[in-house]
């Protein structure tokens, strides 16, 4: 994983649920298909983005910044967070997250990180700079700066293999 992170943004709203992610009808269930399901990310939230595969991918969108309770709405559910890595989502910065989003994320490698305030100096289409291991944040388009709550070192150790189950395999019966 790359501890700094650049990349163009796409900011949402407080409360954006798992189901406004990609919709629950796109969810593969016989086996989950991040490529497949990321024609379908925010589908239903970003203008154009109906009825058209892979419309959010196309604009190159590589972080999420959003609001309070980012992927609330449902128990567990792993489809929306494997979908925006799908999608090439790189990184997600919340003013908080639902638990299970949270989780769910890391789980799968993909780096979510809270930033109380983070809407307030970031605008879709800026271009950010995340240090996900100090915690500081700047906008290249205005050249704002905010500090963010960094990844732990134990959600870095599992992103970094690639998520849980790598995480879990490279350390069966090593003792840690």
């Amino acid at each position: 994983m790359e501890h700094t992170i650049i990349g163009k943004c796409w900011v949402g709203t407080d409360s954006l649920t798992v189901y406004q992610v990609i919709p629950e009808k796109h969810w593969t269930m016989d086996r989950m298909d991040p490529e497949k399901m990321s024609d379908w990310v925010f589908e239903t939230v970003e203008p154009g983005a109906e009825n058209e595969p892979g419309y959010f991918k196309r604009l190159g969108y590589t972080v999420i910044i959003a609001g309070k309770d980012f992927g609330c709405g449902s128990k567990s559910v792993e489809h929306p967070m494997a979908a925006l890595k799908g999608a090439g989502v790189k990184l997600v910065i919340a003013d908080s997250f639902s638990r299970y989003s949270y989780r769910n994320a890391i789980n799968l490698g993909l780096p979510v990180i809270t930033c109380p305030g983070i809407r307030d100096i970031v605008h879709t289409g800026d271009t950010i700079e995340a240090d996900t291991v100090n915690g500081k944040l700047k906008n290249l388009t205005t050249g704002q700066e905010i500090t963010m709550t960094p990844l732990s070192d134990f959600a870095r150790a599992i992103i970094e293999a690639g998520g849980s189950v790598a995480y879990a395999k490279q350390h069966m019966g090593k003792g840690d």
